[in-house]
């Protein structure tokens, strides 16, 4: 069975969060023995927009990151797989320029652009994942693995579009721990937003300074409590 829905217990959402805020974005899945449903990675941003139907969060260099902890495996090294995690985290930051993610209510993806602080870069990211869901702290996802990676100008050109760590998907699919069927219906989402985004389509064109971060916000910490899940009663 698929399921595209981050594995918490049904609950009211909380309202939506102001401009400004200082949210978490947190990777949620089931572990298995002995973690159960647990936190994957978190990293900390600020609210630009949130409404009914938009979500968008950027996050500043030097922003607070964790992820699993462990040594890592896979094509590229980085996968640390339930069954050899500990249970603790790594503390990183967010390096390089800052980022804003923008994601639809309900869309199986997310897409993020770079700005360097005068400019957008011509880098994008299309992130696939389960639709996100507001909590107290932020926005809960969960990451698919596949990813699609474009670069120029959707609206004038030149445009590249590409999907990224497809070896990563087969990998965990060998290793078990992705049935073939999950796999399957990942990368048909995949190209979808493969097409999605050399057709330009929402918000490839849109107008992103409509979601500029504001200059005087700062680096994000993660706030207290980023590692807590709500529990079934």
């Amino acid at each position: 069975m698929v399921h595209d829905e981050v594995p918490l217990p049904p609950a009211p959402e909380p309202p939506p969060f102001e401009r400004g805020a200082t949210v978490v974005l947190r990777g949620v899945r089931d572990m298995g023995r002995p973690h159960g449903v647990a936190v994957g990675f978190a990293v900390a941003g600020t609210v630009v927009l949130d409404d009914d139907e938009v979500m968008v969060v950027a996050t500043r260099p030097g922003s607070g990151m964790r992820m699993r902890a462990g040594t890592g495996a896979g094509p590229n090294s980085r996968i640390v797989l339930p069954a050899v995690w500990d249970g603790t985290y790594a503390e990183r930051v967010w390096q390089g320029h800052t980022v804003v993610r923008v994601h639809r209510r309900g869309d199986r993806w997310s897409v993020w652009r770079w700005y360097d602080g005068e400019r957008w870069t011509d880098r994008w990211y299309g992130n696939l994942e389960s639709p996100w869901r507001r909590s107290t702290l932020g926005f809960d996802t969960q990451d698919w693995a596949l990813d699609v990676v474009a670069a120029g100008d959707p609206r004038g050109g030149p445009w590249t579009v590409g999907l990224k760590d497809e070896d990563e998907l087969a990998w965990m699919v060998d290793q078990g721990y992705v049935t073939d069927e999950r796999a399957e219906h990942v990368r048909a989402v995949g190209a979808r937003l493969l097409q999605h985004a050399r057709d330009a389509g929402w918000p490839f064109d849109a107008d992103w300074d409509a979601w500029l971060p504001d200059a005087r916000w700062t680096a994000a910490p993660l706030p207290a409590g980023w590692d807590r899940l709500p529990r079934e009663a």
